[in-house]
């Protein structure tokens, strides 16, 4: 996994240096009311995120980082991504949660990470690789989002990787005032899992009710842009989600403020 880090890392270095003069430079902000991620508010309490980026063609380097207001939820994460003149992104993430989870009694059980080693890539990890897929159809809103976990913390008793999958499918719907309506629907799976579980699935089971697969989400998500003055406007989005997997159901509010 250190080849991994160090290969984003060079690319990084390397598309800036030479293409700073043709490139872009982006920087995003948003708060959120929780940090909901693929079927689980792995963010208890409302978030500030950050997004850094630097694009050059199709080359895509950056970085995402997010900090839970009350001091719990922590994560920094560093990514390439490549989008093709068909339009097909491939992309690779590293992930990096650092949270103090024993801050809050609901969730002590998932540890204090706050003092992890960030350069351990070995036993007892924070990191996690996932490499994705991404594509909207031609002449439709219908958007597609496949990854798989290739390396990190999602691992098996015996210490091989479980390769936790998720598929995404949304359909974006245009109204009036700007306003866009998006359901969506996603479905977990893992490749290699012998304990018939996934990544992706958080909420105690027993036994008998485990399962390597199911739907982590059925959702919907409502976004509109706000002007706040005559050159200023953020973008808000509101939406409820269900997670089957998880047995959960869960509102959403977001505001990107630029």
């Amino acid at each position: 996994m250190k080849k991994i880090l160090l290969t984003l890392v060079a690319i990084l270095s390397t598309t800036v240096f030479f293409a700073q003069d043709k490139g872009e430079f982006n920087l995003t902000a948003s708060i959120h009311n929780q940090w909901y991620w693929r079927g689980y508010a792995v963010g208890p309490d409302p978030i500030i995120a950050a997004q850094a980026s630097f694009k050059y063609k199709g080359l895509e380097v950056g970085t995402w980082n997010g900090y839970g207001l009350a001091g719990i939820w922590k994560d920094v994460d560093l990514y390439v991504s490549y989008t093709t003149k068909f339009g097909l992104s491939i992309a690779l993430w590293d992930i990096y949660n650092y949270s103090d989870y024993t801050a809050s009694p609901a969730y002590a059980a998932y540890g204090d990470h706050s003092q992890s080693d960030y350069f351990n890539y070995g036993d007892g990890t924070r990191h996690f690789f996932d490499l994705s897929l991404a594509y909207t159809i031609p002449k439709t809103n219908l958007n597609l989002f496949l990854s798989t976990i290739v390396a990190g913390r999602d691992r098996n008793a015996d210490d091989s990787q479980r390769l936790s999958s998720y598929f995404k499918a949304s359909y974006d719907i245009s109204f009036e005032n700007n306003i866009t309506v998006s359901p969506y629907v996603s479905y977990g799976f893992a490749l290699n899992s012998d304990e018939g579980d996934t990544f992706w699935q958080w909420t105690d089971q027993s036994v008998a009710d485990a399962k390597s697969s199911g739907f982590n989400e059925i959702g919907v998500n409502i976004s509109k842009p706000i002007k706040i003055t005559e050159n200023y406007s953020i973008k808000a989005s509101a939406g409820a989600v269900a997670s089957p997997i998880n047995h959960t159901m869960t509102g959403l509010l977001g505001v990107t403020l630029f």
